[in-house]
């Protein structure tokens, strides 16, 4: 269905008319058009690279759906529905025979305030979050939820570098083959060439 807009004549010099021209109308158009492109095509690159990363996140041995539920877990404005959830799906592996004596009161939060306080601000750190406690500037708890981000950033910036090691000798010691050095495939290549 085509929309039909009478057409005013143009405006001239001293009208006051606050319609806009066709021309008007289509540079306004083009020019969200050309921002909405902009847009698709910064998410289409962010999609490449974060399934590029998911890659290379599988080749290091993590599940991906564990990663995505830990983001969603941070995130989530009500832990308790994160927990919830998660009790609900104990207890239905429970009822299928899945898993034996599930106790879903075992996973309920009872640490002490401080201790969460403290392991909110560890997960920030490790998570790299902002570093900003959301308590009373100098409190004991903010200097708790500070400390605890310092040891979150600590524990990333003095293990990461020997995990890349390790995950890199790894892939390494699979393209490397054979243990003693030689080629796996080098007696094909002779076998191949004395056939010849």
């Amino acid at each position: 269905m085509s929309r039909t807009k009478a057409k005013a004549a143009p405006a001239g010099e001293g009208h006051n008319s606050k319609e806009l021209t066709e021309n008007e109308r289509k540079s306004l158009f083009f020019h969200h058009l050309r921002k909405r492109m902009a847009h698709n095509a910064n998410i289409a690159e962010a999609g490449a690279a974060k399934k590029a990363d998911g890659k290379t996140a599988q080749a290091d041995g993590l599940v991906l759906g564990d990663i995505d539920y830990a983001i969603k877990a941070i995130g989530a404005d009500d832990k308790k529905t994160v927990t919830d959830r998660f009790v609900a799906e104990g207890e239905i592996l429970s009822w299928l025979g899945l898993s034996s004596g599930f106790q879903s009161d075992m996973f309920r939060d009872r640490a002490p305030a401080v201790e969460k306080i403290e392991r909110a601000g560890e997960l920030a750190g490790l998570a790299a979050l902002g570093r900003t406690s959301g308590y009373a500037t100098g409190s004991d708890e903010d200097t708790r939820w500070l400390d605890a981000y310092d040891r979150g950033q600590a524990t990333v910036r003095d293990n990461f570098e020997a995990a890349m090691l390790k995950r890199n000798a790894a892939k390494d010691e699979l393209i490397k083959g054979a243990d003693n050095g030689d080629d796996p495939f080098d007696d094909a290549d002779a076998d191949l060439e004395a056939a010849e």
